[in-house]
């Protein structure tokens, strides 16, 4: 997540998926206007199956309940600790109330699952009419004997300023569950991370278990699939 200023207010914003956090009763603070900039600064309007952690003291986030100028249909998390809240694009404008953001394009759609849908325990699920008509088709597409990287088509690794969280995203061409595995070259040590725990296209991670100032590389794993991707340096952009 980057750090930006909106009407004197601090927010973490991430720019893949147009996410925000802001700090105590920020979000009532910003504008309308800068609102609209902060939820138009994403890459793809989706929602991502993990949960959710605070970006400043890592306590689980939790729905936001007791605020009464809350409109339905929109979720806010918030942090028990620190009080921030978190807002994906469509609810932090839903919540603000600007108009949608125009729908995306096909090829942006071609990548990215349905919109969202419900919340329980502060986990995202996501209901995608695409993956259901693809996951009778992965045996098919990705055979046991099929290495990884041949069912990916993006990856994208972010870091926040202070290179204490990585954010790290890939979209696969099926729905798959998913499992990353980093090696630490420089202490030695190995740390495999659950990603997706049931079939998606779009996988997210958030983790601040990993030192960033290490050389490390990682492996996807997909589903059942005995061969991960080819190992590789984790370059974070």
């Amino acid at each position: 997540m980057k750090v930006a200023n909106f009407d004197n207010e601090i927010v973490l914003h991430c720019g893949t998926c147009g996410s925000s956090f802001f700090d105590i009763n920020g979000i009532k603070h910003i504008s309308q206007s800068s609102a609209r900039k902060i939820a138009e600064d994403a890459q793809g309007h989706y929602v991502l199956g993990n949960k959710k952690l605070c970006p400043k003291d890592h306590s689980e986030l939790a729905q936001k309940m007791d605020d009464p100028s809350l409109p339905a249909n929109t979720i806010l998390l918030e942090c028990p600790t620190c009080h921030g809240v978190f807002a994906y694009p469509d609810d932090l404008l839903k919540y603000k109330g600007v108009r949608e953001l125009a729908p995306l394009s096909p090829l942006s759609m071609k990548l990215l699952p349905a919109p969202k849908t419900i919340f329980m325990l502060s986990l995202f699920a996501v209901l995608s009419v695409g993956v259901m008509m693809n996951y009778g088709a992965i045996s098919k597409n990705f055979s046991k004997g099929s290495k990884a990287d041949e069912a990916i088509k993006k990856i994208v690794i972010v870091s926040d300023d202070k290179k204490h969280y990585l954010f790290f995203d890939f979209i696969t061409e099926s729905a798959f569950t998913s499992e990353v595995r980093f090696i630490d070259k420089t202490n030695g040590k190995e740390i495999v991370k659950k990603v997706s725990i049931e079939p998606k296209k779009v996988h997210h991670l958030i983790t601040s278990d990993l030192d960033l100032s290490h050389d490390i590389t990682y492996q996807i794993f997909l589903g059942n699939n005995s061969k991960p991707t080819v190992e590789k340096k984790l370059e974070i952009k």
